[in-house]
């Protein structure tokens, strides 16, 4: 089977390589494809470290918590951080600065994961949600290292996906040591999928546990530049994705009628598409203004955005600070069907969130919203400016905000969770116990 998979994976890999390296937007990671066939610039002396792969930028963001609460309690073992995006580096770079050393996820052939698992020896291998790569996990598996799935989710689509490659995704997870969950339903998929029910918990999302980064120059400069020129109420919308601007823009369009003095701060998910949504805006003829043509100080800032109605958001790393300063927080990803987008950084703020229909990536957590009536479920244009109406109102904004926050703080805890599951692993090796026995695959 793993042939199979390892013929279908290299096909998939040269018909999509002409898209990887030319689409816009790639160039910041075409100097790291050596990483991607296994070559890194690391070499332990010795066995003993710890490789934490987090694909993108959520996963990052959300596994950042626990390898510092590892850094503490661990501080001799060296940590290697993985990613697949460019945009999740970067969030490592920043989050994690002090680790051993970063690189891209080898691509998922036999050979790359055992170059790079010869080179950096590690004795534990941490996957973040649902990155499922048989030929790394059976590769780690030969190199002694155990492996441990943190946060991990399966879509419904996923899981519907997964579960027609059953037989092989049995084998592929039964060397997997332990899948710390995010909920009961994900780890009752993993078991259905044949991963041994005694491996599988629910330790609880690591999202919850995230705090987003402090306030930039940037994100203090428009909070100041926005009270200086009286403009309200600002709703940021979030993440958003392909055919989703143009609802939004109905909406806003709603909005504005009311209140002449608003801001939309417009956050595309993939700064990419920003050239594109801009000459939509010049078609449309809507005045914007992009914060990469912005200055960070308040007074000029203030200067810059006096007549603009709309600012895109054009930057890696600022949407987590700039929810400071929205009166209402519109989450992308949901009104089009692309899974939806995690809630919790402007919870975080505790802001009001409307979000739309399509959640399927974050079921759990917009459920928990939701029946803390701590968010608003919309389903189309037209009831997305009805809810932003609806929140002009201050005291339903606050009540809203402060429910998101509760929601949050309830639902704590995950990371103290996943990490006594790790310790046993990190633990025993320091203190030279056997490792405990592993299945056959």
């Amino acid at each position: 089977m793993y042939w199979l998979y390892s013929m279908l994976f290299t096909v998939g890999a040269i018909l999509t390589a002409p898209y990887y390296l030319l689409r816009p937007g790639r160039g910041r990671g075409s100097r790291y494809w050596s990483e991607r066939f296994g070559k890194i610039p690391y070499q332990e002396s010795s066995s003993g470290a710890i490789w934490v792969h987090a694909v993108s930028l959520g996963e990052t963001l959300a596994v950042a918590g626990l390898v510092q609460e590892i850094q503490r309690k661990y501080p001799d073992r060296r940590i290697y951080l993985s990613q697949v995006t460019p945009a999740g580096r970067e969030a490592g770079e920043k989050r994690l600065p002090s680790i051993a050393g970063r690189f891209y996820l080898p691509l998922d052939w036999r050979w790359t994961a055992r170059k790079v698992l010869a080179r950096i020896r590690p004795s534990l291998l941490v996957v973040v949600e649902t990155e499922i790569w048989p030929n790394l996990l059976r590769a780690a598996r030969e190199a002694g290292s155990r492996v441990v799935m943190v946060n991990a989710r399966l879509s419904t689509r996923s899981f519907k996906r997964y579960r027609l490659a059953s037989p092989f995704l049995r084998r592929v997870l039964a060397g997997v040591d332990e899948i710390c969950a995010q909920t009961e339903e994900d780890a009752n998929r993993f078991r259905l999928l044949g991963a041994s029910p005694d491996r599988v918990r629910m330790t609880g999302n690591l999202k919850f546990d995230a705090q987003p980064p402090q306030l930039g120059d940037f994100a203090r400069a428009l909070k100041g530049a926005l009270k200086q020129t009286e403009r309200s109420p600002v709703i940021v919308a979030a993440s958003t994705m392909p055919g989703e601007e143009p609802l939004v823009f109905k909406a806003w369009d709603a909005v504005r009628q009311r209140h002449p003095k608003s801001l939309l701060i417009l956050a595309p998910r993939h700064t990419a598409r920003v050239p594109e949504l801009g000459e939509q805006l010049v078609r449309e003829l809507r005045g914007f203004a992009r914060r990469t043509a912005l200055p960070a100080d308040e007074q000029a800032l203030a200067t810059q955005l006096q007549s603009k109605p709309i600012l895109i958001l054009d930057t890696v790393g600022e949407l987590a600070g700039v929810f400071e300063v929205a009166d209402v927080v519109f989450m992308g990803g949901s009104l089009v069907p692309t899974g939806g987008h995690n809630l919790l950084e402007p919870a975080y703020w505790s802001k009001p969130i409307i979000f739309g229909p399509h959640m399927e990536n974050f079921r759990e957590i917009a459920r928990r919203f939701l029946d803390a009536k701590a968010a608003i479920q919309v389903n189309n244009p037209e009831e997305l400016a009805q809810a932003a109406q609806r929140l002009e109102d201050p005291a339903e904004r606050a009540r809203l905000g402060v429910a998101a926050r509760k929601v949050l703080d309830q639902n704590s805890g995950a990371t103290a969770r996943t990490l006594d599951v790790l310790q046993k692993y990190l633990e025993r090796e320091m203190h030279g116990q056997a490792a405990l026995p592993r299945e056959g695959m």
